[in-house]
């Protein structure tokens, strides 16, 4: 709670202190954004230039506050009934003052709309052997993903963000086996670069991939296990922080984020061995928290010049509903981008207190992940059984991307491969271990991924790729199995 009112009265002292840094004009586009930025300013500029040229004079009237607005010339307002013309967002706002069935539409968003909505669209195709980790046994398509996403710019200095992920089709599908969740919405208050304030469903600063994990960015189908069971992508928890960029030199950048958050919920085995699923069915609650201890997560990366950038996060909170018991994160990440090459990995390290075997009684309510770890589902023990939290869990990746476009595409085929395509190859090693102190852990994965996509521009891409998995550490016996397949994805923004 300490830490809490220390945070509060920052804020305040920052609200009332003049500002006198403003936000970095320089903002970081692709070339691909820079093209259509150009031509959505020359359409506008050319549709300017015709409307004024082609506009009649305009006759001596009356200032419009002394003469009514002409009739005919506005449509009636949205959800007017009526034959007036009402003019839409302008004759009547929020308040006070009821106005029958058009007080819905009485918002200032009608009034002066300012939200831009986009998003991401992804569609797979699986199949491994036996089953792996986002990988079926069986030969199934999946519409994996349909992510809204909403931006509002309120103020020069608030703004909010939200993100809301249909998966597999929602809860209203077929079978129902989908789902519908927030993947976060938060509120920033900007003071300037170094310090800004951000409440609300906050997508956790752990690691490199779950602050990039939409489907469209990454290059092979399949998200890195280690950011799926150790840092459980999406991986958002309600809170309340800071985050800013520091400029040392002209050529690097230092970003951080720091927040108090509810934190992991553990109770009754959510993360135990038997549930293999690592962190992910440990996830909290984004209404409430299991105690009263709170979490603390953080990011720090250093760029010292651009395409290259190395990062520590760490996430600290207590695991259990009686407040004994710690559970630590840590991850290291880094990116280095030369040419038509790029590498970049992630490692990440998590430690349990009070690790050991525990009893759930008959009755109590319990979580676990489905085989696609997209599902988190709520159970109720209809017995006693025993389950065991494991101590320590390690996982990481390893990824070599390399871009190139054969010119000869690019001249016989130009309007299939224009000057922003491009081809991708990727390998990418990794390994997870949700229970490192047991020598015969059937939950390890080694992860073998190789994969080729194209990108007819860079924001779309279509991905192949192909894995060999191995389950369970190699021992003597040979308990270890393969479990191979491979995969297909499609992904867009719109």
């Amino acid at each position: 709670m300490r830490r809490f009112f220390l945070i509060a009265g920052a804020v305040m002292v920052l609200m009332i202190m003049p500002q006198t840094t403003v936000w970095a004009e320089d903002a970081e586009f692709t070339p691909s954004q820079m093209k259509q930025i150009r031509k959505m300013f020359e359409e506008w500029y050319s549709e300017r230039q015709k409307t004024e040229k082609n506009a009649p004079a305009a006759p001596a009237v009356a200032p419009p506050s002394m003469s009514p607005p002409p009739q005919g010339t506005f449509a009636p307002a949205m959800g007017d009934t009526s034959k007036q013309s009402i003019r839409y967002g302008t004759d009547f706002s929020g308040g006070s003052g009821l106005q029958g069935g058009r007080t819905i539409y009485a918002k200032p968003f009608v009034k002066a709309p300012k939200t831009i909505i986009g998003g991401y669209i992804d569609f797979s195709l699986t199949r491994c052997s036996g089953g792996s980790r986002d990988c079926r046994s069986k030969l199934e398509f999946d519409q994996e993903r349909f992510v809204p996403f909403f931006y509002s710019q309120v103020t020069d200095r608030l703004s909010v963000a939200a993100e809301l992920e249909v998966e597999h089709g929602g809860p209203q599908g077929n079978k129902s086996d989908g789902d519908i969740k927030m993947e976060f919405a938060t509120m920033d208050y900007r003071f300037n670069d170094a310090l800004n304030l951000r409440g609300g469903i906050i997508l956790m600063p752990m690691g490199r991939f779950n602050l990039i994990h939409d489907s469209p960015l990454n290059d092979l189908p399949l998200r890195p296990m280690v950011s799926r069971l150790i840092l459980p992508s999406t991986f958002a928890e309600s809170g309340l922080g800071f985050f800013g960029t520091f400029y040392p030199t002209a050529l690097s950048k230092i970003d951080y984020e720091l927040y108090v958050v509810n934190g992991f919920q553990g109770d009754n085995g959510d993360f135990s061995v038997e549930e293999g699923s690592g962190l992910r069915s440990a996830r909290g609650s984004f209404q409430k928290d299991n105690n009263e201890n709170k979490a603390i997560v953080s990011r720090v990366s250093f760029s010292p010049m651009l395409g290259i950038e190395v990062a520590g996060s760490v996430h600290h909170g207590k695991w259990d509903e009686d407040d004994n018991y710690d559970l630590t994160l840590w991850a290291i990440d880094g990116n280095l981008q030369r040419g038509a090459f790029d590498i970049q990995g992630e490692a990440a390290w998590s430690n349990a207190e009070g690790s050991g075997t525990y009893t759930r009684r008959a009755g109590e309510p319990f979580f676990t992940q489905d085989t696609t770890g997209a599902t988190r589902r709520r159970h109720v023990a209809q017995g006693d059984s025993s389950y065991v939290v494991p101590e320590n869990m390690f996982g990481y990746y390893v990824q070599l991307n390399y871009h190139f476009m054969p010119e000869a595409l690019t001249k016989t085929l130009p309007g299939y491969f224009g000057r922003d395509s491009t081809f991708t190859g990727t390998v990418r090693w990794g390994q997870v271990d949700t229970n490192t102190d047991d020598d015969a852990n059937p939950n390890r994965i080694d992860r073998l991924t190789v994969g080729i996509n194209f990108r007819p521009l860079e924001d779309s891409v279509i991905k192949f790729a192909y894995t060999w998995n191995t389950h369970g550490k190699t021992s003597p016996d040979g308990s270890a199995t393969d479990h191979n397949g491979f995969q297909f994805n499609m992904a867009t923004y719109f």
